[in-house]
């Protein structure tokens, strides 16, 4: 059985507002490689060791956004979702994670809610 681990990078700042613009990425180890997968794009990099990987997939990101901004092709070309199953284990993965988290303490602070979520704002 994979073990996945779930976490959402910064790659870049919004020039416009110089917020992060945050990725959702799942990472794994599979056939002896470990694996990081960009959900908002599907891209897929492995690596020797996490960092390596997560590493690949910065450079994959940072390509595939170069080549679309100097073709003229943002943002219909850039976004393509991963598959409906991998996202389903990274929300799986990041619940049970905030169940174990939660159920380690008997009471939790607002603030340490508040640095634990992951929040983005969306004009309604």
């Amino acid at each position: 059985m994979k073990k996945y681990a779930g976490r959402a990078i910064a790659i870049c700042k919004d020039t416009q507002h110089e917020r992060p613009i945050i990725l959702t990425c799942l990472e794994y180890k599979d056939a002896g490689h470990f694996i990081a997968h960009c959900l908002e794009f599907d891209l897929v990099a492995q690596g020797g060791s996490l960092g390596e990987a997560r590493e690949n997939l910065a450079d994959l990101i940072s390509s595939q956004v170069t080549f679309a901004s100097e073709k003229g092709l943002l943002p219909k070309s850039l976004f393509h979702p991963a598959p409906a199953r991998y996202w389903q284990i990274y929300f799986e993965h990041r619940a049970k994670l905030a169940r174990q988290y939660i159920l380690k303490r008997k009471s939790i602070s607002p603030r340490v809610i508040l640095d634990k979520m992951s929040c983005a704002y969306a004009h309604v």
